[in-house]
């Protein structure tokens, strides 16, 4: 299986760019009547969850919208001794944002995340940028997620590749090719440092390229230390470091309309000199199918694979449903099955866990 899965993801990102381009709007052109997986499903990556709900048109310049998700997640861990269950509260996600276009060359944009789940409260700014653009060129500056992966999921739950995802205050530079080929680069404040001095800056750098219709899409980025994730890996370590972990991702996307084909990689570039020999170098895939027969209603699989990352299965793979009984609103269930690698991951009680049986639900409200 491992194999076949590795295969695939070699030709996704190997095949010629103008192959599968072709191909996207030869299929795209014969499926006008088809529906789009935007019309079932607010968001497939947290940057459109993130913005989902900036649809209200204030002014001719001011825009303001949210997201309400609530969710609950049960968790069956199968376990050498014991089988125990995982039964946390029920969680609800608010987000809400403001965003201001002025004269299509200024920008600003400031969400707010609020989340409650019965033990913990927490509200913070999520995103607060300037943005200007002036032709190809474009300028970020405040707090940010910088363009180091995509975590495309059609799923409740993100797929185990999200240790990548980081957020900083940053400034962000880009620069726009031919309307489809856009290169980034960026700093950012560290927040992991090297015996508690705070005055480094981390940086990173990507390319993404958009076809015409956007039924294709390819991407890569390098960020110069994972340890900067929203993860927060040496958080057990006081957020200093011994030395600095790099990381590359890749990313796909083929949209063949009612289908869509999603796949991604984010690697450690190094090992990280903190952690034990077995989970020492962070790598995870994610490969998605969706398919959407209706404009209300869509089906997913994944298959995803990590490996040297504490705490998580090797294997994962499961089935995801989404139905919008009306404008704006959602309803999703997740199953996901996760199997371990051997003597990989212990309870409490030092017994080895083998497998586990994952099940969400969500209701998720834009408005």
């Amino acid at each position: 299986m491992r194999f076949w899965l590795s295969l695939l993801i070699c030709n996704l990102f190997i095949l010629p760019v103008g192959v599968l381009q072709s191909i996207a709007q030869e299929q795209s052109s014969s499926n006008q009547e088809l529906v789009t997986p935007a019309s079932v499903r607010i968001y497939r990556n947290p940057e459109e969850r993130r913005e989902a709900g900036l649809g209200k048109q204030i002014t001719d310049w001011l825009k303001f919208g949210g997201v309400v998700e609530l969710e609950k997640e049960w968790q069956k861990n199968i376990i050498r001794g014991k089988d125990n269950t995982e039964n946390p509260d029920p969680e609800l996600a608010i987000e809400l944002g403001f965003e201001v276009d002025y004269h299509d060359w200024l920008e600003a944009e400031v969400l707010f995340a609020i989340e409650e789940n019965g033990r913990r409260h927490y509200q913070e700014l999520d995103e607060g940028l300037i943005g200007v653009s002036l032709g190809d060129w474009g300028l970020k500056i405040g707090r940010l997620y910088v363009p180091f992966g995509v975590y495309y999921s059609h799923f409740v739950s993100g797929p185990l590749l999200e240790f990548g995802q980081t957020r900083g205050d940053a400034i962000l530079m880009d620069y726009t090719v031919f309307d489809s080929l856009e290169f980034s680069a960026y700093i950012f404040d560290s927040k992991v440092d090297r015996r508690e001095n705070h005055n480094e800056v981390d940086w990173g750098v990507s390319f993404e390229y958009v076809s015409e219709g956007e039924s294709f899409r390819l991407g890569a980025g390098y960020l110069s230390d994972l340890g900067e994730s929203q993860d927060e890996l040496l958080l057990d370590f006081n957020q200093n470091f011994l030395r600095r972990v790099p990381a590359w991702n890749i990313y796909a996307l083929v949209g063949l309309p009612p289908f869509e084909l999603t796949a991604e990689v984010v690697r450690a570039a190094r090992t990280f000199k903190e952690f034990p020999k077995n989970a020492n170098q962070p790598f995870a895939y994610n490969v998605e199918l969706a398919y959407f027969p209706f404009n209300f209603l869509q089906f997913a699989g994944r298959v995803e694979h990590s490996e040297k990352f504490d705490g998580n299965p090797e294997w994962q793979y499961g089935v995801s449903g989404t139905w919008a009984p009306w404008e704006n609103m959602t309803i999703s269930a997740d199953y996901l099955y996760g199997r371990y690698k051997n003597k990989f991951v212990m309870d409490r009680f030092d017994n080895i866990q083998k497998s586990h049986h994952f099940t969400a639900l969500q209701l998720t409200w834009g408005f």
